[in-house]
């Protein structure tokens, strides 16, 4: 009898390792929170990059690989204009801000994290940043978990907010309704 183990490539978070994806994913969030006012220019990502990746302490390894990969997807990402706008100088944002909502009773509550709610004169508008979209299962997820943040922002708000989706990796925008039509 022989017998094959097969390892796979996945985060093993009792030992602390991290999937390069995953965490290429969670720095792009970071780098993308600390970008603000972007008027296109290839520097104002770099700074944001490099903050995101002060985060993260040594040993960091393949720290130069994954800042030259994220500055890649980041500026080939910030180079669409349907992404890039979101971004403008002068825009009114929520960045990663916690919104909870305790039950009637008080005993349990519903907490949300959009990436990004704006402000515009139009109404709210919410991001949700993705580095890639994972399929069609990976799509239907991440359309529902935004319709979750839109329903939030309704209720805050009191009137409709807008959604998109921000796919990083190629870069691409879906609007998403908060009812399915």
């Amino acid at each position: 009898m022989r017998l094959r183990i097969y390892q796979q490539k996945r985060a093993l978070a009792l030992l602390g390792e991290r999937d390069e994806e995953r965490q290429l994913g969670e720095m792009a969030h970071l780098a993308l929170y600390f970008l603000e006012g972007f008027t296109g220019r290839r520097e104002e990502v770099e700074k944001a990059v490099d903050r995101a990746l002060a985060l993260y302490p040594e040993p960091l390894p393949r720290r130069e690989i994954l800042r030259k990969r994220l500055l890649e997807i980041l500026v080939r990402a910030l180079s669409h204009p349907g992404i890039a706008r979101f971004f403008a100088p002068g825009t009114t944002d929520l960045r990663e801000h916690t919104l909870v909502f305790p039950d009637p009773e008080g005993l349990s509550a519903e907490v949300h994290r959009p990436d990004r709610i704006l402000f515009t004169p139009e109404g709210p508008v919410v991001l949700e940043y993705k580095l890639r979209p994972g399929g069609p299962d990976g799509v239907a997820a991440h359309e529902k978990q935004l319709r979750t943040y839109l329903a939030v922002i309704r209720r805050l708000e009191g009137r409709p907010p807008r959604g998109y989706l921000i796919y990083l990796d190629p870069p691409e925008v879906r609007e998403v309704e908060l009812e399915r039509t």
